[in-house]
């Protein structure tokens, strides 16, 4: 429908025009002498187009002779940009891939277009970051400081490689730097959390943690394994002085107490220090939410001074999880150094029955013997300890992480 509409539209302009030169009956006539020219008007006019036609054309063809050059230039840039851009995509898939030294190459290839070579420069650095190459990494974030657009990215990466490198020092210069714009970028908080507890700052790794908390930056999981370090590194630092030892754990909020890790932590340094009602009390206060069986070991070998009241407490625990041999173990421990001989010797004996091949029971009946001078059965119990820590320590790898408390790594 609209080809036909055109067509009848075209037809009758081509009357009209054809119309009107019929009814032009002018002429031109040239005069140059010797010679005279005459031509129809019509002729003329069809002549005065045709000129300026090929004017028209002749002076495109001029204009595209005379843009050819910055053409040639145009199309050179735009395939030295897309040659960048491949190298740039090249090295993001190396660097993720773990090719760190193809990702460098590809890297190097994009360095020949300004605006995506300060961000291939980042993604070398991280490259030769990896493959240690810390001098080249220098050069790379040397070349990535030319784009002021990639500074915060530049800033953070840095701190990441260095904390990662324990150049903690120069992270945190870093940070502060991030940080002086007034912004409060996460990522960073989380770095500069990892170089303050590989500092041991752990005040200012507390503070962190719980600014992280605030906006949801961490996983809770992840706060409280950091907020449990950083704890257990103040616990030590103050682990021979127990007002100040005291005073810290009085600070230590109570669902952060309630970590299993920190309040076993907190136990051991009382202990060491002879404050055994302290150690007691951050023992049940975690047990009464997280049961756990090397804390219910540590509660018996804290000096109690209400025997009385820490057996009713066992007893009461073995009455909601159940008779085991680590909570008779405890009972026994707690009649021993009560010098309740009888009983000590009643719980541990019902451990040993649990549990024929515990080591630390044999250990503890042994030093039950030497209490009351009984020799041979002391001699015997050492001998049977002894061959149950040489069989833990000749068993697998694997079976021996699971008997022995780790340190939580950063």
């Amino acid at each position: 429908m609209k080809t036909l509409l055109w067509a009848l539209v075209l037809a009758i302009v081509a009357a009209a025009i054809a119309i009107g030169l019929q009814a032009n009956q002018g002429s031109v006539v040239a005069l140059a002498p010797p010679w005279r020219i005459d031509l129809s008007l019509n002729f003329f006019l069809l002549l005065l187009l045709l000129a300026l036609w090929l004017a028209y054309r002749f002076g495109r063809l001029a204009q595209r002779l005379g843009d050819f050059p910055e053409r040639v230039r145009a199309y050179r840039e735009r395939r030295s940009e897309l040659g960048a851009l491949r190298g740039l995509r090249e090295a993001l898939k190396a660097l993720f891939e773990g090719r760190f030294a193809r990702a460098e190459r590809a890297a190097q290839r994009a360095q020949s277009v300004t605006p995506v070579a300060a961000l291939a420069a980042l993604v070398g650095a991280r490259a030769a970051h990896r493959m240690q190459e810390y001098q080249r990494r220098e050069q790379w974030l040397e070349r990535a400081e030319a784009d002021p657009e990639l500074v915060t990215a530049r800033l953070v990466l840095s701190a990441e490689m260095w904390s990662e490198q324990r150049d903690n020092a120069r992270a945190l210069q870093v940070i502060e730097q991030l940080h002086g714009t007034g912004a409060r970028h996460i990522y960073a908080m989380r770095i500069a959390l990892v170089a303050h507890l590989q500092s041991q700052h752990w005040d200012e790794a507390i503070r962190i943690v719980r600014a992280l908390d605030k906006h949801r930056g961490l996983a809770a999981p992840a706060s409280t394994a950091y907020k449990v370090a950083a704890y257990r590194g103040l616990l030590r630092n103050n682990d021979e002085d127990a007002q100040a030892l005291a005073r810290i754990w009085n600070t230590v909020p109570g669902a952060d107490r309630r970590a299993p890790e920190l309040a076993l932590e907190a136990a051991l340094c009382f202990n060491a220090l002879g404050r055994g009602e302290d150690a007691a009390r951050a023992l049940e206060h975690c047990l009464q939410e997280n049961w756990s069986e090397p804390l219910l070991e540590e509660y018996g070998r804290t000096a109690h001074i209400n025997v009385g009241a820490a057996i009713a407490q066992v007893e009461a625990w073995i009455r909601l999880h159940g008779r085991t041999a680590v909570a008779l173990r405890c009972l026994g421990r707690i009649c021993l150094r009560a010098k309740l001989w009888g009983k000590a010797r009643s719980y541990l004996e019902q451990s040993q029955r649990l549990d024929a091949n515990s080591a630390e029971t044999a250990l503890v009946l042994a030093e039950l013997a030497e209490s009351v001078g009984d020799g041979t059965l002391a001699a015997q119990c050492f001998r049977e300890a002894a061959v149950g820590f040489s069989a833990r320590m000749a068993a697998p790898e694997p079976a021996r992480r699971r008997r022995f408390r780790r340190e939580p790594s950063l």
